[in-house]
């Protein structure tokens, strides 16, 4: 296996061009599903606690996962944190650099797409629930009114806009003034293969509204088990905790109760379960199989390019679907890691593919690293 510290653009983009981007681009806008315990982390855990019948444990469990990881991405506001509205201006400033390294990462891949001579497109696929990248091109838009890329997120409609995978098959033709000469606006197709906290189901259909900022659970619906979610947290930020160290947590009366309330409206989130990665919803859980069907398409095609950044691979489908598509030996996958920690697992989950390229660098590899050191476009 190949290590590299950059990846050469001039390489890959006549080719067909994808990313695989995780929650690690996120990190600093919302939390990830790491945790500060030895090799674990939310989806080992609730495995466990799946495995062992430890059901409460589970169902607190995910209240903290929603509390810390679900709830932040639905209320994120960008024009609030854009006038300082929290007052705190170091936390908005973090905010909005995660924000322009994804602008950065659309400008980088607008470029790839406009010089790709047989097709004018980059696919982005994501298991993130957030709008980071809509947000970011709106950023775009705002910055420059008559930008030349499109950010295809699978939807068409108007007050009510639908998300489809057929979508994802559709592109932007500009005309001349007098029709005389056409050609494809550079693209990158968006698809959230995890779900979206922005889609809701409409009549058996996926309806996505990016203004919904509804949080699902009423105001202090969590109170009642505010000292529960305190003795879970303490727990998960303790790199000496073990998995015993769960079964010191002790439940009130009216846990049952709410349990049941959490878990009703839990289930009505159109998001992968990240335990067993599946959706509770069916239409939703279709698309997601729509959608790890897209991606393999894309990987069988000649030539292309796999780039992978802030991906834990704990999604056995998808990392079953990038092994099976590694077969392709014109498929380059180029998997950043972080740390040496990232670099020891790729190594034992990828190892034996001589099509798999492992981006290192001395220090971190983080969202700002990636942009500027190693996906970055020639001077």
């Amino acid at each position: 296996m190949e290590h590299l510290e950059e990846i050469k653009i001039n390489d890959i983009w006549q080719h067909n061009v994808n990313l695989l981007i995780g929650s690690g681009a996120s990190f600093g806008l919302f939390p990830t599903l790491a945790t500060q315990m030895k090799n674990e982390s939310i989806e080992t855990i609730g495995k466990y606690f799946e495995d062992e019948n430890k059901l409460q444990l589970k169902s607190l469990l995910f209240m903290y996962y929603y509390v810390n990881c679900i709830e932040p991405v639905i209320s994120f506001d960008i024009e609030y944190t854009k006038l300082g509205a929290d007052l705190n201006l170091e936390e908005d400033i973090q905010k909005l650099s995660v924000i322009k390294n994804y602008q950065i990462l659309l400008k980088t891949l607008k470029t790839i797409a406009s010089k790709n001579k047989s097709q004018k497109k980059a696919n982005i696929f994501t298991t993130n629930y957030d709008s980071c990248f809509a947000d970011a091109y709106e950023e775009l838009l705002l910055e420059e009114s008559n930008l030349e890329f499109v950010l295809n997120d699978g939807s068409k409609g108007f007050r009510r806009k639908f998300i489809e995978a057929r979508h994802f098959d559709t592109s932007e033709i500009k005309h001349s003034i007098f029709g005389k000469n056409c050609f494809n606006t550079p693209q990158a197709n968006l698809v959230h293969i995890h779900g979206s906290a922005f889609w809701t189901l409409n009549d058996n259909r996926i309806a996505v509204n990016y203004d919904d900022k509804d949080c699902k659970f009423e105001d202090k619906f969590f109170d009642s088990v505010k000292s529960e979610l305190e003795e879970l947290e303490a727990i998960l930020n303790n790199e000496e905790s073990t998995r015993d160290a769960f079964d010191t947590i002790t439940f009130n009366g009216t846990f049952s109760d709410i349990e049941k309330i959490f878990w009703a409206t839990y289930k009505k989130l159109p998001i992968v379960n990240p335990t067993k990665w599946k959706f509770h919803e069916t239409v939703f859980d279709e698309h997601y199989y729509q959608m790890l069907r897209l991606m393999s398409y894309e990987l069988e095609k000649q030539d292309s390019a796999l780039i992978v950044f802030g991906f834990s691979f704990a999604d056995e489908h998808i990392t079953n679907l990038i092994k099976r598509s590694l077969g392709n030996k014109s498929l380059t996958m180029y998997l950043c890691c972080f740390d040496p920690l990232t670099i020891d697992a790729m190594e034992a989950l990828f190892g034996s593919f001589n099509n798999v390229k492992l981006i290192k660098l001395d220090g971190f590899l983080d969202f700002d690293a990636f942009n500027n050191k190693v996906f970055k476009l020639p001077s």
